[in-house]
């Protein structure tokens, strides 16, 4: 039987956003292959032949997803500075606290990257600076301070969520959140 010719490409984009998801929800090492595959309704053999193995994934989900959507955020200076203040109030949010599916793989996978073979960490790595660069254009003041303040953006960001979703639910895993968004709104228009 002759499969039609992007149903392998349409397979791989299964895998990657199923695998994304559930990553984000039970980390690198608490899911396996067929889990993976069955969440993207695909065979294993179907995984194994666009991934050579749960790392490969880990490294095109982190590829694919990693400052998702304000990296390819476009418009002036200004409306991308707006953009980045919304984007910072979707994240760190509440309703990405509670939704670790659907949101970003910084919080959830850093430290499984962390762990990772050297292929994963360059393409985190690479799409980190990445980031963190599309945050410095659009922020006013000298670049090398520009640099520092969307670190320090992105670190605030990551660091809110994962500390919110470490703690139980209530007002003490809220405050981490209103905290690091005032903190990272304060960043962008010092």
């Amino acid at each position: 039987m002759r499969y039609p010719a992007d149903q392998k490409a349409k397979a791989r984009e299964a895998i990657l956003q199923a695998g994304a998801e559930t990553l984000r929800v039970k980390g690198f090492n608490g899911v396996g292959v067929d889990a993976l595959a069955a969440a993207a309704g695909v065979t294993s053999g179907a995984f194994y032949s666009n991934f050579a193995n749960k790392e490969a994934l880990l490294e095109g989900v982190i590829d694919k997803y990693l400052g998702m959507p304000f990296v390819e955020a476009a418009g002036t200076v200004a409306e991308r500075r707006e953009q980045l203040k919304a984007w910072l109030h979707e994240y760190v949010s509440l309703y990405h606290r509670e939704n670790p599916a659907l949101g970003c793989v910084m919080p959830t996978l850093s430290a499984d990257v962390a762990r990772a073979g050297a292929a994963v960490r360059e393409a985190y790595q690479r799409r980190m600076l990445e980031l963190v660069g599309k945050i410095a254009e659009v922020l006013g003041g000298p670049e090398a301070d520009r640099e520092r303040r969307a670190w320090n953006i992105v670190a605030t960001m990551i660091g809110g969520i994962e500390i919110s979703r470490a703690m139980l639910d209530g007002d003490p895993a809220r405050r981490p959140i209103e905290h690091a968004l005032n903190a990272a709104l304060a960043l962008v228009d010092p």
